[in-house]
């Protein structure tokens, strides 16, 4: 789809609303290709399920995790 809507001359855009870790650490991989990103759903979550991507000042900080970079709770 991006690529479609490169060729189509579209920004693209990706986004969550109350997403935790697992889904905020898929976005984080399409980062490089996207205009723009609204992952911050980890951030308004009371307790999250994972451990994953980490946010400073709007920079994405990866981790050294293999795959997505998540981490379970409780595993």
């Amino acid at each position: 789809m991006i690529a479609r809507a490169r060729a189509l001359e579209m920004k693209v855009m990706i986004g969550c609303m109350n997403e935790s870790s697992v889904g905020t650490a898929a976005i984080a991989q399409l980062a490089p290709l996207l205009d723009y990103i609204d992952m911050d759903g980890p951030l308004l979550l009371k307790e999250d399920i994972a451990e994953g991507v980490k946010f400073d000042n709007g920079k994405i900080i990866y981790n050294d995790l293999p795959g997505l970079g998540i981490k379970l709770e409780g595993i």
